[in-house]
């Protein structure tokens, strides 16, 4: 158990010590160079882990790539939210959340399938694809304007536009979002981030992280078989796990369908609220043990990983990219995965000592958070569907509310 344990947490401990280089990495290389120098040793660690007969290798295997995971969320949110369009950036904001979904429902598949070391070495695959595909992505015109290079920011605009539109007015709307503020160093956004338009948005999307971490996804996810076994689910435990991530990816592929002509706070809203929902129904019958109904948790963890999938697991992303504005892009983004990590860690650490006192009680913590989660947002998130990202910049100027 210790060992599993300390396994499931890697990824919070790993996310903790790595985004303290992301945002000084992302503004030192910029976006695309520095996803990219991440993502070439990527498959590395996943060979090592499969084939190293010391069990410290395989640690510094595991460590490596969760060093990698971690700071893929915060780039590739930046990136992509800077280079794309915004009649489909929430499609394109929401593709990571698509390939994490393939990706564990192929692990669930081959862990179940595949001896571990195979299943282990396939997963290096992959990496290999994605860091092939970088090479193609023009780096970011904000980040090139920023360091004074407009000719290739101009030029990065003509790959992404293609050669029959007329960039010249967002190439100047992006420059005079950035113009007379300074920001080539992290120290410069350090002191960018104590105006109230550029921190309120970094402590809000903070605050989703940290509720959605609270409101118990990571342990859905990483506990899954443990779960349905826990809770007496009468089908086999690794075909309630498959299920859950053939559902997991059909509603993230939904969601980002929809994404764009829903709109975000709708969305999320409405799935926060699902999901809480979903836990207080698990939790009932797992607290009063009616017999005869095991299959109200499965559904329950069904209907939770279809709200995830739909709203909540990918939209957060997606607004973090969106809503901090360029001045403090790097380090806000960089912020608001540290405590996503460092909330991460903790839940799968306090998990297994929450079951001490029951399942069904952990359920209605998880459902609180998510409860409250669903108050903050009717509060005070802003719509971001179809806006430029220099249109968000003033957003939070004035007070963190409605954005129509």
């Amino acid at each position: 158990m210790h060992l599993f344990l300390s396994t499931v947490s890697m990824p919070g401990i790993a996310g903790i010590m790595m985004t303290l280089a992301t945002g000084p990495g992302m503004e030192m290389l910029g976006p695309k160079k520095f996803l990219l120098i991440t993502l070439l040793p990527a498959g590395i660690p996943w060979l090592v882990q499969a084939f190293t007969p010391y069990l410290s290798l395989f640690y510094l295997g595991r460590v490596v790539s969760c060093l990698i995971y971690t700071a893929l969320g915060p780039v590739t949110a930046v990136l992509i939210a800077e280079i794309s369009v915004p009649r489909i950036r929430g499609l394109l904001l929401s593709v990571e959340e698509i390939t994490v979904a393939v990706g564990q429902l192929a692990m669930y598949v081959m862990a179940h399938s595949l001896p571990w070391d195979v299943a282990t070495a396939v997963c290096a695959a992959p990496m290999i694809l994605v860091a092939s595909l970088t090479f193609l992505v023009p780096e970011s015109p904000y980040w090139l304007i920023r360091r004074g290079q407009k000719d290739a920011a101009l030029e990065s605009l003509k790959k992404l536009r293609g050669p029959t539109e007329n960039i010249n007015l967002e190439f100047q709307e992006i420059s005079a979002s950035i113009q007379g503020i300074r920001q080539i160093t992290i120290k410069d956004q350090i002191k960018q981030l104590a105006r109230p338009q550029n921190y309120r948005p970094v402590l809000l999307l903070t605050a989703v992280f940290i509720l959605r971490e609270l409101g118990g996804q990571y342990v859905v996810f990483s506990y899954s078989v443990y779960l349905f076994r826990k809770a007496g689910v009468g089908l086999d435990a690794f075909v309630c796990t498959v299920l859950v991530g053939v559902v997991r990816l059909v509603f993230t592929v939904v969601g980002a369908a929809v994404v764009d002509s829903v709109g975000r706070r709708p969305l999320l809203i409405a799935t926060s609220l699902v999901c809480g929902a979903a836990e207080v129904v698990g939790a009932v019958f797992l607290l009063v043990d009616v017999p005869g109904t095991s299959w109200v948790p499965l559904a329950a963890v069904m209907v939770f990983v279809s709200s995830y999938g739909l709203g909540i697991g990918p939209i957060p992303w997606a607004l973090m990219g969106e809503l901090i504005p360029t001045p403090v892009r790097s380090i806000g983004s960089s912020l608001c995965n540290l405590n996503f990590s460092i909330f991460s860690f903790i839940i799968s650490f306090v998990f297994p000592y929450l079951l001490e006192i029951g399942l069904g009680f952990a359920f209605l913590v998880f459902a609180a958070a998510n409860a409250f989660l669903t108050v903050m947002l009717c509060a005070f998130l802003p719509e971001t569907r179809g806006k430029s990202l220099s249109d968000l910049e003033d957003t939070f100027q004035s007070s963190p509310g409605h954005s129509e």
